[in-house]
């Protein structure tokens, strides 16, 4: 069975834990937009149930967009380790109310799981799959 060169292994490890919280998990749009631009490709195509956007730019809005709307005030917290496999890794989350996170006890509002595509050291491709969703 052929393993990931650990430096390989290392990169994917990063690229999904700063995918969840440095980007999904920040407010702030001049740190988010500075992650976007060292982790993921220009052409980055980034799919959920609603869509697919490409660009850099388009996945910054996007996650503008739902972090001053349906996630307004949410955190996100992973809820497994990252798995991987050649140059694809996975990481599933959870989405918890303030106050309501691991420490809180609450139940997650929305849970799910990140897969990316890494290619010449960044994202090329991250696919969201949501398992639970509000309501």
């Amino acid at each position: 069975m052929a393993q990931v060169s650990n430096s390989l292994s290392e990169n994917i490890t990063r690229l999904m834990q700063e995918n969840l919280l440095a980007v999904f998990n920040e407010r702030d749009p001049q740190k988010r937009l500075a992650t976007i631009r060292r982790n993921y490709a220009a052409d980055v195509r980034w799919s959920d149930s609603e869509e697919t956007v490409v660009g850099r730019d388009r996945l910054h809005d996007k996650a503008q967009a739902l972090l001053d709307g349906q996630l307004a005030g949410l955190s996100f917290t992973p809820s497994g380790p990252v798995y991987q496999t050649a140059n694809m890794g996975l990481l599933a989350f959870d989405v918890f109310a303030p106050g309501a996170g691991d420490s809180g006890g609450g139940q997650p509002l929305v849970s799910g799981f990140d897969v990316a595509i890494v290619e010449d050291g960044v994202i090329s491709q991250l696919f969201t799959v949501l398992t639970k969703e509000p309501g």
